[in-house]
């Protein structure tokens, strides 16, 4: 539900703004915007999930949301959408670190990987309700190439984090179970220490080597898209197409990682994603099919196995800290690598595009296989090595 009103937000924000007489300039610093909380303190969100619970943590993230929606939705022009962006940013990104912490504290003695899936797999499905439900509601009654009603749209999105709130009444008491066990076991220690857990580094640019990916293919699909002439709702089912297939290849993980190993899973599933990337550029709209499910599989495998690699090669007690790290890394390279992409790329096209992504996630792959730390990390029932 966290995850339907988040996306739905980032939709019809868009609508919103262009309706207030905003400039591709402002729609820019509108995204940029909402991923400044999370450069700037996704760290200080996995501490204080650590310290007082992950359920804790996202609950206040829910309600930071709710409140940046509503102020959104009360009063208008450009520079409330920008300080109310910047809230909800904030408040989904204490939801995304305190939900990930609460599953790395659950799940320790068990399979993380499996956990991460579960979850993963629901941020998906709400991906996939979402868009669709905020712009259906927004439309309604509205003039056929007509701007949705926005305000409708942002009342769907409150809807969708009025229903995720009662989770957290269910959660509390395990998380303050869970947080004494932190305690009688380790308490926490400095970042700069985790930072030299062994092979932190290389699972953190797998994870922000896939999730600038999954950016660059929202963001450039539409090129594809305006040169094989695929309409605009064509692409909108094929991007549902991908998300489905993420969520059905979450749920089989644990079987998977048990009779291959996570590391041998995620070099094929990142291999499936580099084809599926390098091919986009030639097929039409039926032979996207084939690459979405490709993408689908390629991009969804990998990023529940980084937030398991990530809390593998720390202690409980500092498993917040390292995911809000992890988020830390992937803003930086969401921000960064876009650029670098459509600086050196653009001129040749969509296909330089999307085969310079390609290229990312190669150099991904090769982190991933030259990594000790790959299967070290990995093992079925690894503890904490701090």
């Amino acid at each position: 539900m966290a995850q339907a009103s988040w996306v739905g937000i980032r939709l019809i924000i868009g609508y919103r703004a262009l309706a207030e007489g905003a400039d591709p300039a402002f729609l820019g610093l509108l995204a940029s915007s909402f991923a400044l909380p999370a450069l700037l303190l996704a760290l200080t969100a996995g501490r204080t999930a650590d310290k007082f619970g992950g359920t804790a943590v996202a609950f206040t993230g829910l309600l930071t949301a709710a409140a940046g929606t509503l102020t959104m939705l009360t009063l208008r022009g450009l520079p409330v959408l920008l300080i109310a962006s910047a809230v909800i940013g904030l408040g989904h990104l204490m939801v995304m670190v305190g939900q990930q912490a609460f599953v790395a504290h659950i799940s320790k003695g068990g399979s993380s990987d499996s956990a991460f899936g579960t979850l993963t797999a629901a941020a998906s499905i709400g991906q996939l309700i979402g868009p669709p439900a905020v712009t259906i509601i927004a439309s309604l009654g509205v003039a056929q190439g007509a701007q949705p009603d926005t305000s409708l749209g942002l009342v769907v999105c409150l809807c969708f984090s009025t229903l995720a709130t009662p989770a957290y009444f269910f959660l509390r008491r395990t998380d303050a179970r869970l947080r004494e066990g932190r305690r009688s076991v380790a308490g926490p220690i400095k970042v700069t220490h985790v930072l030299k857990s062994p092979g932190l580094w290389r699972s953190l640019v797998v994870s922000g080597a896939v999730l600038v990916t999954v950016d660059l293919m929202y963001a450039f699909v539409p090129v594809w898209a305006t040169e094989q002439n695929v309409s605009a709702a064509a692409v909108g089912l094929l991007l549902a197409l991908r998300a489905a297939v993420s969520v059905l290849s979450r749920l089989g993980l644990s079987r998977l990682i048990h009779r291959f190993g996570r590391k041998a899973i995620l070099v094929i599933s990142m291999a499936a994603a580099v084809a599926s990337l390098a091919a986009l550029p030639f097929v039409g709209p039926w032979g996207a099919i084939a690459v979405m499910v490709g993408l689908g599989l390629g991009l969804g495998i990998p990023q529940p196995l980084t937030m398991a690699w990530v809390v593998s090669l720390t202690a409980t007690a500092n498993h917040g800290a390292v995911l809000g790290l992890r988020m830390t890394v992937n803003r930086l390279a969401q921000i960064a690598l876009p650029l670098a992409v459509g600086s050196f790329a653009a001129p040749l096209g969509v296909l330089g595009i999307f085969w310079a992504n390609a290229a990312l996630l190669v150099g991904a792959i090769a982190v991933v296989g030259g990594s000790d730390a790959g299967e070290a990390g990995f093992s079925e029932s690894s503890g904490d090595p701090l």
